[in-house]
């Protein structure tokens, strides 16, 4: 009869675990089926309640993991104090990889239930025996199965129904595991974006700092929209390989494009070579950039490199391109479509590796349709034009450029000056400079020169035809120029409300979209008179 007993026991139970897998397979979601197998754990045990504690990514603590809609746990520390703690029953099971049986959890001996005592104290509820499984796969343990709530028992009737627990452990171990992998995936992919956008922001903060760099070594500078738009086709250009054409009028400052262009490329440790194409004759052009072998030609003693091979793992510019011969163009073709050059009486070409800018104040599909410039090398050399614009266009940059050259003249002459006196500041915003910025930089430095020390560049120490040009559009003329401090100040607060309009009002969002800090932005708010509330007033306004 008892046999007949076991059988039907076994078969209820075979019967309930399989309910119990198909109740699993059918669950929408692992919280799901972690319920289930807490609901099966306490019925086949009798027991009040089952949890299940899942291993936390660090190894450190066990946490709540299932079931849903019952008061969690604090999290379980595996080490209190820096030591396992291997009197808590459930930390044991993880240390151990045994099962931890405790036959009153009330009265636990030498294992430390307490916080099994506070968390039922809390439910107002008995506490009695307590089973804790480990749950394991692959020879690891990923959480722990308690079984709680049972009246006090024996060690004997404990280890009883771990046959009946063992095959519910096995399944909640299964998707535990999948838990901790998935959280460990999810934490690596956050891990990965965060490091991402962190390596995104350097990227950028040092695009910004190597184009700082580069403006300053080239010399340039730029308030205006026009040249502003100009650097920022140079910049973007900069870190490629492609040639660039740099158009202009005479003394735009194609040369300090180009230089700017080289110092915020890759290239930036070679060398820059530089060629005006225009101031030597064809022949001595062509031996001047290729080089020649000796005996090339009478008076050819030695080898000499030409301008390509100094220019290796750098930059070569030709200024005024337009100006080269047709023969010579067909030679700087062929080293652009091949990238080998053929010194003079050379018989084998040399690959180099050098990064091409032009630059011509010439219309060069002018000179192309009038055959003077071949259109094949114009569209080799074409592949991303910029033109820079000749400074009567550039609002405002006249001044700004003025004061650096000056502070620049200061500094070469040793020779302290005051700054520009006011009806010269008007002259000079007033002035088309025909000549552009480098007939601006000759008029200031000439003007260093004829100024006294510690005195200020006045009328007399311009260049006469600047005193017969009318005063500056919009200003009387009793009213002196617009100081370049207030000038700066009102393009900066009109920047400003124009980010804050675009962000609609968010400082935070502002500062970022101006590559700024949150705290600068702050100041500089504060430092032109703009409270928080009232730049947004303003940007809903402008």
């Amino acid at each position: 009869m008892a046999h007949g007993d076991d059988s039907a026991e076994a078969s209820a139970l075979a019967h309930r675990l399989f309910a119990l897998v198909e109740a699993m397979a059918a669950a929408q979601d692992r919280d799901s089926a972690l319920g289930l197998c807490c609901a099966a754990a306490a019925d086949l045990a009798g027991a009040a309640e089952a949890r299940i504690h899942a291993l936390d990514l660090t190894g450190c603590f066990l946490v709540h993991a299932a079931p849903r809609g019952v008061a969690a746990e604090p999290p379980i520390p595996l080490y209190p104090e820096a030591r396992s703690d291997t009197a808590e029953p459930r930390a044991w099971c993880v240390f151990s990889g045994q099962p931890a049986l405790v036959p009153d959890a009330r009265h636990a001996g030498l294992w430390d239930c307490s916080r099994v005592q506070r968390r039922d104290a809390e439910a107002r509820r008995k506490t009695g025996s307590l089973i804790a499984l480990p749950l394991r796969i692959d020879d690891r343990t990923v959480g722990v199965l308690e079984v709680s709530g049972m009246p006090p028992a024996d060690v004997a009737m404990l280890q009883a129904l771990l046959p009946r627990l063992a095959p519910v452990a096995f399944q909640a171990a299964a998707i535990a595991a999948n838990l901790t992998l998935e959280a460990r995936n999810q934490e690596l992919a956050k891990r990965l974006a965060r490091l991402s956008g962190e390596a995104q922001e350097a990227l950028a903060r040092e695009e910004k700092r190597r184009l700082e760099a580069a403006t300053r070594e080239g010399g340039l500078i730029a308030g205006s929209p026009q040249m502003a738009q100009a650097l920022d086709l140079l910049g973007k250009v900069a870190a490629s390989p492609v040639p660039v054409l740099i158009l202009g009028e005479t003394g735009t400052g194609k040369e300090m494009a180009a230089r700017f262009v080289h110092a915020a490329s890759p290239r930036r440790d070679g060398p820059f070579v530089a060629q005006n194409c225009a101031a030597l004759p064809a022949e001595l052009l062509e031996s001047e950039l290729f080089g020649y072998r000796r005996g090339a030609f009478t008076g050819a003693t030695a080898d000499k490199p030409g301008l390509f091979e100094l220019a290796e793992k750098g930059t070569l510019f030709l200024d005024e391109i337009g100006d080269m011969q047709l023969p010579l163009q067909a030679k700087l073709l062929r080293v652009l479509q091949d990238g080998e050059v053929r010194p003079l009486g050379a018989t084998k070409g040399r690959k180099l590796d050098v990064r091409i800018l032009a630059a011509t104040h010439n219309d060069l599909k002018r000179a192309v349709a009038e055959g003077r410039f071949r259109e094949d090398l114009y569209y080799r050399l074409a592949v991303f034009p910029v033109t820079l614009p000749p400074l009567r266009e550039r609002q405002g940059d006249a001044l700004l450029l003025a004061r650096a050259f000056l502070e620049r003249a200061t500094a070469r002459f040793a020779k302290p000056i005051a700054g520009f006196a006011a009806e010269a500041e008007r002259r000079i915003a007033a002035y088309p400079w025909p000549g552009n910025v480098r007939e601006l930089q000759n008029a200031v430095e000439r003007a260093a020169i004829l100024c006294p020390a510690g005195g200020e560049v006045k009328l007399e120490h311009l260049p006469p035809e600047l005193l017969a040009a009318p005063p500056a559009p919009g200003l009387a003329p009793d009213q002196p120029a617009m100081d370049l401090r207030e000038t700066v100040a009102r393009t900066e607060r009109a920047v400003l409300l124009k980010a804050l309009e675009e962000a609609g009002g968010n400082v935070s969002r502002a500062a970022r979209n101006l590559g700024l800090s949150r705290r600068t932005m702050h100041e500089k708010l504060a430092r032109l008179g703009l409270a928080r509330a009232e730049a947004r007033r303003a940007a809903e306004s402008t």
